[in-house]
């Protein structure tokens, strides 16, 4: 008995300094053996002391901590080591324990006895529950995006895909093996050359894949995925593997092709009417300038009521045309701008509506001196910002304008500050500023086209407009354009 016990007790001192509770005994349910987190497990739960050779069967009915001890002592004895998961309540918390039940033989291989280990797991299984619950959430958010994930090994050439990647191509996990050949051989054979140099320039360069390409699932259907990638590389600085996200695009795309197709149709909609009605408003035109006026009070207003109307047609197709033109604007053709240049035209443009109103237009471009784009755009925002502060002045105050610029990583932006009426701007009033024909108010001559034009030039060069503006004290336009490359 004696050897049976040292050979037992040997066991148990190995984890004496864990946290895991365990004991040993032997085939008559006899303790042998125990840690110290056992002893004190059986004083927290008000059971008897600890001591070598009490009967553990006793033991095990005192507290649900020992629930799953007797079936599982009783398989060990049998030879058949056992592990379960049990649930407990402790000082109000759900906790999760493993019991662990080992047969002990001697060098017979006759069963002396059984060790018992029981761990906490609690940390562990809620650690599992939240990564399931996370993994479950991961996969419904590539649901609602329609994104998933992928990830290339080039040494195996093996390709490995999230559920959702798997949907969007089309394609079954148990059936299909992706690999950088087998999912090439989806994407559309109008694409894969542009979709393989994209890759291959990713990998050389290390740059991000980023491309928009067609694929073909199996029954035919046409998709547009948009895919972005990085690729790795070992300490040699050799690839060896590239892991990115593929998102189904389709509606997208579908979508802006359908804008473009109904703005071509517009555009020429607007040619063909606006050149249908040149002739006639042309020939109403030259009408009224044969006419004999002076010889019919009555005929000479109703005239004159023709002209206006004509002309103002006239003008408003003249503005669509601009637009248009603006809107398709060669970008192939912007350059750098100087906006020191810039200032110089529209002072000489300006001059006499700066000295009749006595403002002063001041500048300071030492934030940034440049901008990317068409030079006469840029003269035309100046002017119409600059004359709309003038126009915008209070009575008897003369303008003061301060035109200031500052550079970002990508951009320079103006700021067109003056101390004008001002307005109280709400989102609402802010778009419609910049719409056509919008007014900020009906106190002032003018179209309200100005403001329009300024934003459609701003939008040809890839920028953007904004304002700021507190009725009594002024306003702020707030334009960003491309800095020069």
């Amino acid at each position: 008995m004696k050897q049976k016990n040292a050979f037992i007790q040997n066991k148990v001192e190995i984890v004496e300094d864990r946290n895991d509770i365990v004991w040993a005994m032997d085939e008559n349910y006899k303790l042998t053996d125990f840690n110290t987190s056992f002893s004190a497990l059986l004083k927290r739960n008000g059971s008897i002391t600890a001591e070598r050779g009490i009967d553990l069967r006793k033991v095990f009915k005192t507290s649900s901590f020992f629930d799953p001890c007797e079936q599982g002592c009783e398989r060990a004895l049998n030879r058949y080591a056992t592990t379960s998961k049990h649930t407990f309540e402790e000082y109000g918390e759900i906790v999760v324990h493993e019991f662990s039940f080992q047969p002990f033989m001697n060098s017979s291989g006759d069963i002396v006895g059984c060790c018992v280990w029981q761990k906490n797991i609690t940390q562990e299984v809620n650690n599992n529950h939240r990564l399931l619950d996370s993994e479950r959430k991961y996969r419904e958010a590539q649901q609602v995006a329609d994104v998933g994930h992928w990830n290339w090994d080039m040494i195996k050439n093996e390709i490995t895909w999230s559920d959702q990647l798997y949907r969007i191509f089309g394609q079954e996990p148990d059936t299909f093996k992706a690999d950088y050949e087998s999912v090439k051989a989806i994407i559309h054979p109008e694409d894969r050359q542009v979709f393989d140099e994209d890759v291959n320039r990713s990998i050389k360069e290390n740059v991000p894949h980023d491309i928009i390409h067609r694929i073909v699932v199996l029954d035919g259907e046409v998709r547009y995925v948009h895919q972005k990638g990085k690729a790795y590389y070992n300490e040699e600085g050799k690839p060896y593997r590239m892991s990115g996200t593929a998102q189904d695009v389709t509606k997208e795309v579908l979508s802006n092709h359908q804008i473009l197709e109904q703005n071509h149709e517009l555009q020429n909609f607007v040619r063909i009417i606006s050149h249908n009605l040149r002739g006639p408003i042309s020939n109403l035109l030259m009408l009224s300038k044969i006419y004999e006026w002076g010889k019919d009070e009555m005929n000479d207003d109703i005239v004159r009521k023709i002209e206006h109307t004509t002309e103002a047609l006239d003008q408003t197709i003249k503005d669509l045309h601009l637009s248009l033109s603006l809107k398709s604007a060669d970008k192939e053709k912007f350059r750098e701008v100087s906006l020191r240049a810039v200032m110089k035209d529209v002072d000489g443009l300006l001059s006499e509506e700066i000295i009749k109103s006595k403002a002063t237009v001041k500048t300071d471009f030492s934030g940034g001196e440049t901008v990317f784009g068409a030079k006469s755009y840029v003269v035309n925002i100046f002017y119409n910002l600059i004359l709309n502060a003038i126009n915008y002045a209070k009575d008897e105050v003369p303008a003061n304008i301060k035109i200031v610029s500052e550079e970002t990583e990508n951009n320079v932006v103006l700021k067109f500050v003056d101390n004008g009426i001002g307005m109280e701007l709400t989102p609402e009033k802010e778009r419609k500023i910049f719409d056509m024909y919008g007014r900020l108010s009906g106190a002032t001559i003018g179209k309200g086209f100005g403001l329009y034009l300024v934003k459609t030039q701003v939008e040809a060069m890839d920028g953007k407009i904004e304002v700021e503006s507190t009725k009594g004290e002024g306003s702020t336009f707030i334009v960003t354009l491309l800095k020069s490359l």
